[in-house]
């Protein structure tokens, strides 16, 4: 039998670039069990006629089903009293006959419960979540990857995507719309007209995308007519000598029929008068393609790139750029706002020798000390143990006066203060151990929370217990819903159990700086005090 994840690392690895996903219908419905779009309208029939009446009506045709019922959906919501609080809160958008319709699905979607079902998906979502993949292109129109991928930008619509400067990198573009915009959504036949008339121009703006990444479809059918038709279009855009790198980046994973294996194999896509050859992969685990992503992931994470990225294309198109400049370890970035990027010219040398020489200093004083050796790294693993393994006294004099002089923010103390006798306010503020307290300040003035788990916390999480919280989401995700959580209701024992189950996570992928930050708020709640 073919190993897919063999064969697919060797393809991607072949192709030099990060894959982009294109994600569809079918990723939602195994994760969390959405409805098909044809039971979704059905949803939404009840008070006006039988589902089948709209679908035979537009001969099956199902962009034409939705405006067939929002034609009739929408005098019935103004009307009925289900709806009331639904026309009090968006009642004055509602500008066309669709709106309402589009409305209540949006409402829906965002409602959804977005835990996994059962232990094959939970092992395949923990997966997808660790992948540092360039992109994401969806026409999904839930909330399920802004969940999986929370620090990733979000584009909603083509016009939003055709019209801004996205990176390509750590972005999902939401080509048919988003529930968090219900007006964005592409649902009826006029809706999906103007799409098309629009997709020329979305392919010139995913031409680059296509042609130098390689390109994971997850959640089609390969003969869907709706990606077909973005395929055909970028194929006419590409042409010639491209043309066969394109085919080469189109990778389509499907789901295996009864009594079928594992494939890896060519396939033809037929699109009007043209034929594009593209690989398709059938298989029943996606965690085979989740595995081949993982293996040739970038050491800097994709959002740490965006970031450089959209700063330099600032940089060059302003004409009064600021300046400011900031040194921090590249992985205690957590969030765009705390990154200023640098450009240096033929400085390199004598920056990295001169770096050679402190650091060669610092590792005679360490000698000199006692303390040899002792890192960052360490510290972290240390902090968690049940008992420490060091000295805190040797700790807090000899290693935490380089901890001060490093760029990372987040570097637990309180653990070795406490066991210093330094224990309240009075006893931090007399204390002899300088650079600790300043260590300890700076950690603890940054807060231990990240803004864009905000939302996730407050829909899906508030309420829930510690325990709860790790139980019903992945670790990538619980460590940036945990800080959310009232100070006084933080489960310390379950929070110590959580990060050493995921003691690893403090030392290297590229969710290490939100680990890095619960487990200094660990240290604080478990050791600290107000300083």
């Amino acid at each position: 039998m073919v190993d897919v994840t063999d064969s697919l690392t060797k393809a991607l690895h072949s192709c030099g670039s990060a894959p982009f996903l294109f994600i569809g219908s079918g990723f939602s419905r195994r994760y969390i069990g959405l409805e098909t779009w044809s039971d979704l309208l059905a949803r939404f029939c009840a008070n006006i006629s039988e589902y089948g009446l709209y679908l035979s009506n537009a001969n099956g045709n199902l962009p034409r089903t939705a405006s067939l019922i929002a034609d009739d959906f929408n005098p019935m919501w103004w009307k009925h009293p289900d709806f009331e609080a639904s026309k009090q809160e968006y009642g004055k958008e509602v500008t066309e006959k669709s709106a309402s319709l589009k409305y209540e699905i949006a409402k829906y979607l965002r409602g959804l419960s977005l835990e996994y079902k059962d232990k094959g998906p939970e092992d395949e979502i923990k997966a997808l979540s660790q992948m540092n993949v360039d992109g994401i292109i969806t026409t999904n129109w839930d909330l399920l990857l802004e969940d999986i991928f929370p620090d990733y930008k979000v584009f909603i619509g083509q016009e939003e995507l055709i019209f801004s400067n996205p990176q390509s990198i750590a972005e999902i573009y939401k080509i048919h719309g988003c529930s968090s915009r219900p007006s964005s959504l592409v649902l009826t036949e006029d809706d999906y007209n103007d799409f098309q008339n629009k997709n020329p121009y979305l392919a010139a703006k995913l031409i680059t995308i296509f042609v130098e990444h390689p390109v994971i479809f997850l959640g089609y059918s390969i003969n869907d007519p709706h990606i077909q038709t973005i395929i055909g279009s970028i194929a006419e855009c590409v042409g010639g000598e491209k043309l066969k790198q394109f085919e080469e980046n189109l990778i389509f994973v499907e789901r295996p029929d009864k009594g079928q294996q594992d494939a890896f194999e060519g396939a033809t896509i037929t699109i009007g008068t043209s034929k594009v050859r593209v690989t398709l992969i059938r298989t029943n685990d996606f965690t085979k393609i989740y595995s081949a992503v993982e293996a040739t992931k970038r050491k800097i994470p994709a959002r740490v790139l965006r970031y450089c990225k959209e700063q330099m294309y600032e940089l060059v198109k302003s004409t009064n750029p600021e300046v400011k400049l900031a040194v921090r370890d590249l992985d205690d970035i957590g969030e765009k706002d705390d990154i200023e990027f640098v450009v240096g010219v033929g400085v390199a040398k004598e920056y990295n020798e001169r770096e050679e020489k402190v650091t060669e200093r610092q590792k005679e004083v360490m000698t000199l000390r006692g303390y040899a050796g002792v890192t960052v790294d360490d510290v972290f693993q240390d902090v968690i143990r049940e008992k420490s393994e060091y000295d805190a006294n040797q700790l807090l004099e000899s290693t935490y006066p380089l901890f001060r002089k490093l760029s990372n923010s987040y570097i637990p103390s309180f653990r070795y203060l406490q066991a210093a006798g330094v224990v309240d306010k009075d006893s931090f503020a007399k204390s002899e151990f300088i650079e600790a307290r300043r260590v300890a300040q700076r950690t603890v003035g940054r807060g231990f929370r990240t803004s864009q788990f905000k939302v996730a916390y407050e829909r899906d999480f508030k309420g829930l217990t510690t325990e709860e919280i790790i139980e019903r989401t992945t670790p990538e995700k619980a460590v940036g819903i945990i800080p959310f959580q009232p100070r006084d209701q933080v489960d310390l024992p379950a929070l110590a159990k959580f990060l050493t189950d995921n003691a690893e996570k403090l030392k290297e992928g590229s969710s290490r700086s939100f680990f890095r930050k619960l487990a200094c708020l660990y240290d604080y709640l478990a050791f600290g005090f107000e300083a």
